[in-house]
């Protein structure tokens, strides 16, 4: 009898053990007077994150996330990008501040593992955004650009006495889109991209080839251009989506650069890398996104240039020769 016991007691502490491994605590430590929304925010990042951590650990196909504290489309991009990669928050405690931006609240800042489905195994760090809406409702996590980029590029605008306030809350919309948008491939994510880019948008892809010698250039490599329309690039888009396993797309740079004279318009240059079980590649992605309806933002030019000219000999793509506002009739 004796022995029966000590076999209950040590499997309920190696439960409690297990379950307290897995639970989240989110303390807001600043940035809302409000105690009944602070508390509620707490309450969702906690329960969500605590069955996000709990799926992992069971290696669910599937996330059963609580009605109360997340949208329904919050829930199925979250489902979406969980059958690509699968995530845990490393931390049982997190301490953090809440921002408010146009349409409520968000964290960030929130410390992930994540292992690429399909991929080597090999588990990598992710910090995480939430947002929320007025109530505290999460209505979208999605993987942060660099927190060091993310800083530079608030204090860059926050610092510039040209801008006003509503400017500082537009970069930190647009660093959400940039966001969103990044993720939404890992994710594979063909709806929110086909709404993303407009009707007529222009889409450019760099190729590099080899040049033979001729009597007036020297043999060496170049890179020439594929325009694409948004029907065809997506159709590409959508047969990579099926064909590989899982995508992983990463922004290590993110530059931001306002229209001069059309307010609301903004090219934004980030060095992309891409993943695939088949392929990978690095280089620079440059778009012009169109704010001026800000609840249904727009992409109307985006173009992809390759990091190395020659990688085998160190040549790189001129800074110079990357695309910019300039190079666009608007």
């Amino acid at each position: 009898m004796k022995k029966i016991l000590t076999t209950i007691l040590l499997a309920a502490l190696y439960f409690t053990q297990s379950m307290a491994y897995s639970q989240v605590r989110l303390v807001i430590k600043d940035g809302t007077s409000d105690q009944q929304l602070k508390q509620q925010i707490e309450r969702a990042v906690s329960v969500v994150m605590t069955e996000i951590n709990r799926s992992q650990e069971k290696n669910l196909a599937r996330l059963t996330l609580p009605e109360d504290h997340i949208t329904r489309e919050a829930r199925q991009e979250l489902n979406m990008l969980w059958s690509n990669e699968h995530f845990r928050c490393v931390d049982e405690e997190l301490v953090e501040r809440l921002l408010t931006s146009r349409d409520g609240y968000q964290v960030r800042g929130i410390p992930l593992s994540v292992n690429v489905m399909g991929g080597d195994d090999k588990l990598e760090y992710q910090e995480a955004v939430i947002n929320f809406d007025k109530n505290g409702v999460i209505t979208s996590i999605y993987y942060t650009i660099n927190p060091e980029l993310y800083g530079k590029n608030m204090r860059q605008n926050m610092q510039d006495k040209r801008f006003e306030v509503t400017d500082i809350k537009e970069r930190m919309m647009i660093l959400d889109y940039v966001e969103h948008f990044r993720t939404s491939y890992n994710q594979k994510d063909l709806k929110f991209l086909r709404q993303v880019f407009s009707d007529d948008a222009l889409i450019i892809t760099g190729k590099v080839i080899k040049v033979r010698r001729s009597e007036v250039s020297p043999a060496g490599n170049k890179v020439i251009y594929t325009v694409q329309s948004k029907q065809q690039y997506l159709e590409n888009l959508s047969r990579a989506f099926r064909t590989n396993s899982y995508i992983k797309v990463q922004f290590d740079d993110v530059t931001i650069v306002e229209h001069p004279t059309i307010r609301g318009i903004y090219g934004v240059t980030v060095h992309q890398k891409w993943n695939t079980a088949r392929y990978s590649d690095e280089g620079y992605v440059f778009m012009v996104w169109d704010f001026r309806n800000q609840d249904a933002p727009k992409i109307h030019v985006r173009t992809w240039q390759p990091d190395f000219i020659d990688k085998t000999k160190g040549q790189k793509l001129n800074p110079n020769d990357v695309f910019t506002l300039g190079d666009f009739d608007l």
